[in-house]
């Protein structure tokens, strides 16, 4: 894993404040799911670093990170290792002292393994269309997750600031999961629940606050996408 090209984003104010992970979903390359994001920009204008490592087509046919592979489920060994490894390396070149992960879909299942696995590690976590963590350990079981049909690790967590979004038409991962991870996010803390409507980009979205430190954002409409 993570054998793929590499691509680095960094913008023109030096040095960046901090730098970002971000992982893409299946079928998905770096380069358009920079476009599809438009992370750049938003680097550009935050100050912030991108980096985009690439899954290779011999690890996974269909380009997707194997979080619901056990090989692949422990920091010190298969593609956590090898992400991890490429991201202290970029934090030494750019000089920076502050990383963040994100990911959308099988990239959340594998920002949430990450950010759980080397928990002091990352200041902050972006799950979008993902799965909890322990839903599977097999193709089929991944499969049965995506459509939250699954257990899931109701003891798993990880200690960052982490927002979740999700698409409420959803059709390849259920938004069951969405509610999960947040669940998730939220174990071991003592959060007081807000709720209310926000209308982003032309989006509506119902948002969920627990505290400060964790956000469920419910997309309307979405389906199995970025939303922007």
């Amino acid at each position: 894993g993570a054998k793929g090209k590499l691509m680095l984003f960094v913008p023109s104010a030096s040095p960046p404040t901090a730098l970002l992970l971000l992982l893409h979903g299946c079928t998905q390359n770096p380069l358009d799911f920079a476009r599809g994001t438009r992370m750049n920009d938003w680097a550009e204008r935050g100050g912030f670093a991108v980096l985009y490592p690439e899954q290779s087509a011999q690890a996974n046919p269909k380009l997707c990170w194997n979080w619901f592979s056990k090989e692949h489920q422990q920091a010190g060994s298969g593609e956590p290792a090898s992400l991890l490894e490429l991201t202290r390396k970029s934090m030494a070149e750019l000089g920076c002292t502050r990383v963040f992960v994100a990911g959308l879909s099988a990239g959340a299942c594998m920002a949430a393994l990450l950010a759980h696995h080397v928990p002091s590690f990352f200041s902050g976590v972006g799950l979008h269309s993902g799965v909890p963590l322990g839903a599977a350990s097999s193709t089929v079981g991944a499969l049965l997750a995506m459509r939250g049909l699954s257990g899931w690790g109701k003891n798993q967590s990880w200690s960052a600031p982490t927002l979740v979004f999700h698409g409420d038409k959803d059709n390849v991962v259920s938004v069951k999961n969405g509610q999960r991870l947040t669940e998730q996010a939220c174990l071991g803390r003592n959060l007081i629940r807000r709720q209310d409507s926000v209308n982003e980009g032309g989006r509506t979205c119902r948002r969920v606050r627990y505290g400060d430190d964790v956000e469920f954002w419910t997309v309307q409409g979405l389906g199995h996408a970025w939303s922007g």
